[in-house]
This record gives structure tokens, C-alpha cells and sequence, in this order.
């Protein structure tokens, strides 16, 4: 079956969407499981060392970003010699990053007890854990992540999403069935990092099957020539939003990070499925830019703008009412550590959201190949982030770190509202005022409402809880829809249509 590009826009969004909500359900089985039976100090443990992993996997944002810019316009003109030149070098240059990860992976698991002065694991325990996680990690850099870009770049994550779907699936049965046989800790590990071998595997053969790949004769190193440029701001962006548990696993201690991630598995997941609706955004934008559309690209990222800000105003703005009743439900029983923190809370779903409204601004910009310029923008919030959560972290906490990202994230935006002005979308900057204006509106009256609403209900079972949720939905919803409507009747008309009706071919055609 052959897509038309606005129907495999829909696919990814609702494919993406449906991901994210099996894992938001998921991923609040498995922590609270993993908490209550083996402890906040294992499970934190599990976490810092996933993130410390991370900081190697680093490198498959910034050179796969090149990559998609580089794949556009060869995807746009079905040249298929040139999307196996790109392939291939991304393939070589993942290859080589797998084996200096395993190297990596050594020398964490050799320290990583010194490092997190961890008590509940020995040392060989600690060393087996770490190995186990990375299974996973080796297995997606030496086998899948090019095929990963190659399917985005097609505008086709809803494959990518789709075995997301299955792999998250038959993970969570797994463990809850393990843990609840009385298999230890190494033991549920291994068998996660089993399941998800599965995913590089099954996007391997799909990718072998539908495209018509051949091996080039010569390698041509040109086609990612600004791959260290995106690296680099990769890599700047991968510190900005790892700092908070690397910072809080050195200079405080792992409960800490455990309440960090209970919080974060919430704030996450809202972020998650906000930026689903974003799904392939950039790989429109690309085509759009490869085919000199540039009608079509104003059009289109108006559009996305509109889409992500209502959905993102609605769930975070519910998210802000919900998340403390939820906080008392999911850690209730567990007392070796204080998970109230209502003021870091707020902090952490204000740098979310403001994660999710620059989103469009980073596409176009990514789609563009404009890295080099964009650099500073990356480089700064990350220099920002790190500095200000180490001189906070000791006097204020999971706040503190909190408050860094927020400056840090702003920082990022604001840069990237000024470059798009002036050198992409040509737009007033006080078009970007003015719907920060009624974003901050939608939010506070859809928070002081939402809040009003739910005190006067008791919040006390799981039940009460998901009814109060969906009337705080209803209500963010409506006021976030009102007011947009007043103010952009013609954009919120045009993405119901878009989305719904499905008249026309416009900028999705």
C-alpha cells in the first residue's frame, strides 16, 4: 500500500500516539513493582545506571539528525544509489561507536559502586547489572539505529513505533510475571534486555525487504560532513537533559534519585505523548524544504505550532493538577523515602512544556540543516544546566535541579524564536509574544479550575483518580480550545480539518 505524505503524517502521529499511551500504562506498572520489591535504592539505582549508559547512546541524535537532512532530498527523488551511500556510512560509523561502547560499558560497571556508593548490591552484583542493561543498548547501535533514521527520514515511524508497541508490551508481562515468581533483580534485567534485542532485529529485516538498497561501490564520507556539528550539539543537548540524575547521583544520594524518577516517569510520559503528535513533523518539513515549498512550509509549521501548543497546554495543565494525588496513590506503603515535592513537581512540568512548545522551532531548523548555526543555541543550554544544578543542588535539592532546567530551557527557546525569524519562517517575533501571552492564560485558568474541581473530590483509589482525571482533562480542554478559538479560529479550524475531515491536500498533501 502506497501513502500519500499526508496520510503516512496521520500513521505516524496515531501509531506514535498509541505507543506512548502503552507505555505511559506500562511504565507505571514496572517502577512502582520494581520500588515495592526490591527497594528506591535498587530502583534508582537501575536508573542512574540507564543514564549513565546514555551518555554513550549520545551519539544517535546528533549524527542521525545529519543524516535525516541528508536523506531528504534523496528520499524525495527516489534516488536509491544515494540512500545507500548514506546508509552505509551511518552504518559504519554506528558500528565503530558499538565497540567503543562495550569498552565504555567495562569501565562503568568496573565503578559504578564507587561511584553511586551503592549498599544493597555487592560489587560483582553492581558489575553484572550494568552489563546486563547494556544488552540492549549494543544490540541497537551495532544493528538498528540506521534503519531507525532511515524509516524517519522516509516518514515512516509509525514502523518504528509499531514494534515500540510490542516490545514495551512483552516486557511489562515479563517482569510482572518474574518478579512476581520471586526472580531476582539480574534476573528481570536480563530478560528486559532480551525483549528489546527483538526491535533492531525486526526493523533489520523490514527495512531489507521494502527498500531497494544496494552496497555502493565507494564510500563517499562527504554526505555527513557536518555530522560533528550535530554530534556536538547532541551531545550538549544529551548533558542538559541527563544532568538532573547525574548531578543528584554525585553530590546527594540515590533516594533522591528515585523520587527524581518517580516524578520524571510521569512528566516524561505527558512529554512523550505531547511530542507524538509531532511524529515525522520533520521529516515533512524536509521534504517540503528538498522541494522548495515554501508556501507549504509556512502553512504546515503553523499548523504543527497550533497542534502541539493545545496539546500540550491540555495535558501538562492536567498533568499540573494530577500529579500530586497521583504521587500520594502510586507511593503509598513505601516509606523509606519522602516522595512529597510539590514545588519541584510544578518546576519539572514547566520545562516540559516548554520542551514541547520550541519543538516545531527545532524541526524546521533540523530539517533545514542548519547546524552550525543553531549550534550556540545547544552548547549554551547545556553550559547553563549543568552550572546552575550544581550550585543549586546542595541548597535546594531536587528543586534546585529543577530550577536549572527551566532557565536552561528557556535560554534554548528564546534563542531559537529569534534565528527562525530572521533566517527561515521570516516571522515577527511578536507573533511568538503574543501566543506565549495565551499560552500562560490557557494554562493558569485550566490549572485554577482543574484545582478547584479536584479539591472538592476525595482522591483516594485508583478509580477516583482516573475520573478526576478525565473531568481535568475536559476542563483544560475546553478552556484551551475556547480561547484558541477566539484568538486563532482559523488555525484550530484548519487542524480539525486536517485532522478529522481530511479535506484537501494543502501542506500535508
Amino acid at each position: 500500500m502506497i501513502l500519500t505524505r499526508g496520510k503516512r503524517a496521520k500513521w505516524n502521529i496515531i501509531v506514535t500516539l498509541i505507543s506512548r499511551i502503552v507505555t505511559i500504562f506500562c511504565g507505571l506498572i514496572v517502577p512502582r513493582l520494581m520500588v515495592r520489591t526490591f527497594g528506591s535504592e535498587a530502583y534508582g539505582a537501575t536508573s542512574s545506571i540507564v543514564q549513565f549508559l546514555a551518555y554513550i547512546t549520545l551519539l544517535e541524535g546528533g549524527i542521525g539528525s545529519v543524516a535525516r537532512a541528508a536523506l531528504y532530498k534523496p528520499l524525495a527523488e527516489e534516488d536509491n544509489k544515494m540512500i545507500s551511500v548514506v546508509t552505509v556510512e551511518l552504518q559504519h560509523f554506528f558500528r565503530i561507536v558499538a565497540w567503543i561502547f562495550i569498552g565504555y560499558t567495562l569501565i562503568l560497571a568496573c565503578s559504578f559502586g564507587k561511584i553511586s556508593n551503592i549498599q544493597v548490591l555487592d560489587w560483582f552484583s553492581t558489575f553484572l547489572l550494568v552489563m546486563i542493561i547494556s544488552i540492549s543498548t549494543f544490540a541497537q547501535y551495532y544493528i538498528g539505529i540506521t534503519n531507525v533514521v532511515l524509516l524517519e527520514a522516509a516518514q515512516r515511524s509509525y514502523i518504528t513505533s509499531a514494534t515500540a508497541i510490542f516490545g514495551t508490551l512483552l516486557n511489562t508481562v515479563l517482569v510482572v510475571l518474574l518478579v512476581n515468581s520471586g526472580c531476582g533483580l539480574l534476573t528481570v534485567k536480563l530478560a528486559s534486555s532480551c525483549v528489546y534485542i527483538l526491535r533492531p532485529l525486526a526493523l533489520h529485516f523490514y527495512v531489507k525487504r521494502n527498500f531497494n538498497l544496494c552496497k555502493p561501490t565507494e564510500r563517499n564520507k562527504s554526505v555527513l560532513s557536518q555530522k560533528w556539528t550535530g554530534l556536538g550539539q547532541h551531545i550538549a543537548y544529551f548533558l542538559h537533559s541527563n544532568t538532573d540524575i547525574m548531578v543528584l547521583t554525585v553530590f546527594a544520594n540515590l533516594s533522591l534519585v528515585a523520587v527524581y524518577s518517580v516524578y520524571n516517569l510521569v512528566v516524561a510520559n505527558i512529554q512523550n505523548l505531547t511530542t507524538s503528535f509531532a511524529s515525522g513533523m520533520e521529516a515533512l518539513f524536509g521534504d517540503m524544504i528538498a522541494k522548495e515549498e515554501t508556501d507549504n512550509l509556512r502553512e504546515a509549521f503553523d499548523r504543527y505550532e497550533t497542534l502541539i501548543s493545545v496539546v500540550a497546554l491540555i495535558l501538562f495543565a492536567t498533568t499540573m493538577v494530577m500529579i500530586m494525588p497521583f504521587i500520594q496513590l502510586y507511593t503509598d506503603g513505601i516509606t523509606d523515602v519522602d516522595y512529597w515535592a510539590p514545588v519541584f513537581a510544578m518546576l519539572l512540568i514547566l520545562s516540559a512544556l516548554l520542551y514541547c512548545m520550541r519543538l516545531p522551532y527545532h524541526s524546521v531548523a533540523i530539517a533545514a540543516g542548519h547546524f552550525q548555526q543553531i549550534k550556540w543555541a545547544a552548547y549554551g543550554e547545556s553550559i547553563i544546566n549543568i552550572v546552575l544544578s550544581i550550585s543549586l543542588v546542595r541548597r535546594f535539592g531536587l528543586t534546585g535541579v529543577a530550577m536549572a532546567t527551566v532557565i536552561a530551557t528557556v535560554f534554548r527557546f528564546a534563542y531559537y524564536v529569534i534565528y527562525l525569524s530572521n533566517h527561515i519562517l521570516y516571522r515577527g517575533i511578536m507573533m511568538f509574544v503574543k501566543r506565549i501571552f495565551i499560552n500562560a492564560l490557557c494554562f493558569l485558568v485550566s490549572y485554577f479550575l482543574g484545582s478547584l474541581v479536584i479539591k472538592q473530590l476525595t482522591v483516594n483509589t485508583y478509580l477516583a483518580f482516573a475520573g478526576g482525571g478525565v473531568l481535568t482533562t475536559g476542563i483544560t480542554a475546553v478552556v484551551t480550545l475556547c480561547i484558541y478559538g477566539i484568538f486563532w479560529r482559523k488555525d484550530v479550524t484548519r487542524l480539525l480539518t486536517m485532522l478529522f475531515k481530511n479535506r484537501g491536500r494543502g501542506a500535508a498533501a
